[in-house]
């Protein structure tokens, strides 16, 4: 809560989850029109695609996180705080923990994983697409000792920046055991230097 005091005291909002100054990043596809917003349908209970999706991925190595609906994997650092701003790591291939989060392998408290979307000239990262992701969806993190969380998707929003991060998502080791992923989402404000929004994913253990 103090972390997020800073946060909110600085009046700084995940400002682009911590997009440096130059070069200025373009932003990575969406979806169209109204955008990350809302969430998807639900896949059916006949959906083939989850079908063939396995409850325990093979080779996801400990400390990662893996989306098979976006075909991402992903190695989980940290997100560390630089003058008040909320920075994911900065390699393609790594999202963040938050440091306030609960553990990976914790039997209660809120996961908090933060990542960029893109880098000027660059695809997308590993959180580039999380605004394409539905409820229902799965997604698998591995602790420090490589045991395995399934989670599934169960909300998809995204806030403006103007109007505060969402407290929830920093819940940290209080309350009931879930995962949230944010990164950043909207049109990017190149005056500015940021996206618009910020992307929230909710997800439950399955």
């Amino acid at each position: 809560m103090a972390a997020l005091g800073v946060l909110a005291l600085a009046g700084i909002v995940l400002v682009v989850l911590g997009w440096p100054s130059s070069p200025v990043p373009r932003a990575a596809p969406l979806p169209a029109s109204d955008g990350p917003h809302r969430p998807g349908p639900s896949p059916g209970p006949g959906d083939a695609s989850r079908a063939r999706i396995q409850p325990y991925q093979q080779g996801l190595p400990a400390s990662s996180l893996r989306i098979p609906a976006l075909g991402v994997t992903a190695r989980i650092g940290r997100a560390v705080e630089e003058n008040g701003i909320l920075v994911p790591p900065r390699t393609p291939t790594e999202v963040g923990l938050w440091s306030g989060s609960a553990a990976l392998d914790a039997d209660a408290g809120e996961v908090t994983i933060v990542g960029h979307v893109n880098w000027r000239r660059m695809p997308p990262f590993a959180f580039g697409r999380l605004a394409h992701l539905h409820d229902g969806d799965l997604v698998f993190t591995s602790d420090p000792h490589g045991r395995q969380t399934a989670w599934r998707v169960r909300q998809v929003f995204a806030r403006t920046k103007s109007g505060g991060v969402d407290p929830t998502a920093f819940a940290g080791s209080r309350g009931p055991r879930q995962l949230v992923m944010i990164t950043c989402g909207g049109a990017f404000d190149v005056r500015a230097g940021s996206y618009s929004d910020n992307v929230y994913v909710r997800a439950v253990p399955a």
